[in-house]
């Protein structure tokens, strides 16, 4: 699963990092506790070029009735994108990359649920794999929205959570984000635990789990005041 994450990066660093523009106007500032329903920088294709957009966190089917569907809709299980309503049309054409810094997750312990800070040894942003959609409401309000698709967690991350975010190489991004590419059995085989090697992660404090707090301190190593 993947329930907030972090965004450190400026448009400018996204930009030169996926070869992207900015579609649209918009400013954005770095986050360090995105929650569901932000307002965040998704890469996708648009007419032969990468672009940057704010979408949704929560995608919402075109189909659905209420933009609060998108509440559970946040990620989505590799295992089942081509089965599910939600997700098929997405996954042949409407794929993008979540561009983020880590993510956080929640071990279970007998003293409650403890946070953690997630993210690559190699790289300072990694691509989270997502899909994206487009909702109408009957007065003719437009929300765009993403989902991020998860796998089963490798080695390290089974130690918090028996699922993790989709990552992609930079050099499987171009087959991604190429809508023209709808093979399945080709998008599943990007679609995989990132390699055990490549990851680490640090216990922090508590106020990540209130999405009001925000600030860099928060991915920082806990430290017990106690001790």
């Amino acid at each position: 699963m993947c329930g907030r994450y972090v965004l450190k990066a400026t448009l400018e660093e996204l930009e030169r990092k996926y070869g992207a523009v900015q579609e649209g106007t918009f400013t954005f500032s770095p986050k360090y506790n995105v929650a569901p329903s932000a307002q965040m920088p998704v890469v996708l294709s648009h007419e032969g070029r990468r672009v940057i957009n704010l979408f949704r966190w929560g995608l919402v089917p075109f189909w659905a009735d209420s933009i609060n569907t998108g509440y559970s809709m946040i990620n989505a299980r590799c295992e089942t994108l081509a089965k599910k309503k939600s997700f098929s049309k997405p996954f042949r054409s409407q794929r993008c990359v979540v561009p983020a810094s880590g993510f956080y997750e929640w071990k279970n312990t007998s003293s409650g649920k403890i946070p953690h800070y997630i993210t690559q040894k190699a790289s300072s942003l990694i691509n989270l794999a997502g899909l994206y959609e487009t909702w109408k409401s009957d007065s003719g309000d437009v929300v765009n929205s993403y989902t991020i698709i998860t796998t089963p967690a490798n080695k390290p991350i089974q130690n918090l959570h028996d699922r993790m975010p989709a990552m992609l190489a930079d050099s499987e991004l171009r087959i991604w984000l190429n809508p023209e590419n709808q093979s399945e059995d080709m998008l599943q085989d990007l679609l995989h635990p990132w390699p055990d090697n490549d990851i680490t992660y640090h216990r922090v404090d508590t106020r990540v789990n209130n999405a009001r707090n925000t600030g860099e301190g928060l991915i920082e190593p806990y430290q017990d005041l106690f001790s």
